[in-house]
């Protein structure tokens, strides 16, 4: 991470990083989905019959594991790092985590296939263990069970796009930059969050996923507001084109005090407005990762948590706070309370709620 003074806290151009012979694995949500589908949950090994249960790579896995639930692995055929199984041929690294190049395993048959750096069992009988193990369960499943299955993957293919394209990762820097004392947004960046808006405008969410349909229509709603106001208040500073502010006329035109003190006015009910979208829009990603986890993928996110919000100058303030709808606001058909009703609360709180 860096901060850029413009737009705050941006993530590393890299999405992989190395440290030595490690790697930063990154098996996306759409291949994991896909490949413990497609094997059934069991081990690929043949004559193995394991089922597994889902790896969740932190302490309660540990506690399974303990209790003699086995636990499912998803091996790299290709290894990460050079020194790793299978490790030496060449595999192109943006290849690495895809569905491609993973095969479901036991912990047992894990370990002997990779024992001695996997010298006995080859990437090609890697991948022809795995193709005859998912063959013999597709033959299995019934026409319904595959179409089934290919929406689920079609729809989670859908909501990793949405986590990438909303910075899910790089959350508390989204709502730190819309939080500055003084917000300055590239232009560029407020026209990809329009467009964001309008790609959830198009999407069709199957009836299987009725919460999760609700939930991105309500966070879709937030964020076209968040982008409208943006649009309508904030303008281009003098000798810039590329990036957005609130006017502060005040640093070029001679006010009287009257002036001066109705124009600052406007500027900080503008200021607290985006905070309080901000803190409406963090709400309605964590109840679209909520419905996620209920509906398709349990977890999802897991390992990360909910998404914070965070607001100050990293200075002289610097706060931090979890932000949900309550479980009154979640049954309504959608918990977001609109654009008026955000106006009413600055109003009345005399600021922003946080």
């Amino acid at each position: 991470m860096y901060y850029d003074p413009i737009v705050g806290v941006r993530p590393c151009a890299d999405i992989f990083e190395s440290i030595g012979h490690w790697r930063v694995m990154a098996i996306s949500m759409t291949a994991r989905k896909a490949l413990w589908a497609r094997s059934a949950n069991f081990c690929a090994f043949p004559d193995c019959n394991q089922q597994l249960t889902e790896d969740i790579r932190d302490g309660e896995s540990g506690v399974l594991h303990s209790s003699g639930v086995p636990i499912g692995e998803e091996a790299h055929i290709f290894s990460g790092s050079s020194g790793g199984p299978r490790g030496g041929e060449i595999y192109p690294e943006d290849k690495i985590d895809s569905y491609e190049n993973l095969i479901l395993l036991c912990p047992t048959h894990h370990r002997i296939i990779d024992k001695q750096r996997g010298v006995a069992y080859t990437a090609d009988t890697l991948r022809k263990m795995k193709s005859e193990h998912e063959a013999a369960w597709a033959a299995k499943k019934s026409a319904s069970d595959k179409r089934f299955e290919e929406v689920e993957l079609r729809t989670i293919a859908l909501i990793e796009k949405w986590s990438v394209d909303a910075s899910l990762q790089e959350w508390e820097g989204v709502t730190w930059r819309l939080n500055s004392p003084v917000p300055r947004l590239k232009r560029e960046y407020v026209d990809s969050l329009g467009e964001q808006a309008r790609w959830l405008l198009g999407r069709t969410w199957p009836p299987a996923y009725p919460l999760t349909a609700r939930a991105f229509d309500n966070y879709r709603v937030v964020l076209t507001d968040l982008v409208g106001y943006v649009q309508s208040n904030m303008d281009y500073p003098r000798s810039r084109d590329d990036v957005l502010e609130f006017p502060r006329p005040w640093n070029w035109v001679g006010f009287d005090h009257a002036q001066f003190e109705t124009a600052r006015a406007k500027f900080q009910s503008d200021v607290d407005m985006l905070s309080e979208l901000s803190l409406e829009l963090t709400k309605a990603a964590n109840f679209a990762c909520d419905a996620v986890r209920e509906e398709l993928d349990p977890l999802f996110r897991f390992d990360d948590g909910v998404l914070i919000h965070r607001l100050g100058d990293g200075i002289f303030s610097d706060v931090s706070t979890r932000e949900e709808y309550s479980p009154e606001e979640r049954l309504n058909t959608r918990p977001y309370c609109g654009l008026k009703v955000l106006k009413e609360r600055v109003r009345d709180h005399g600021g922003a709620s946080r």
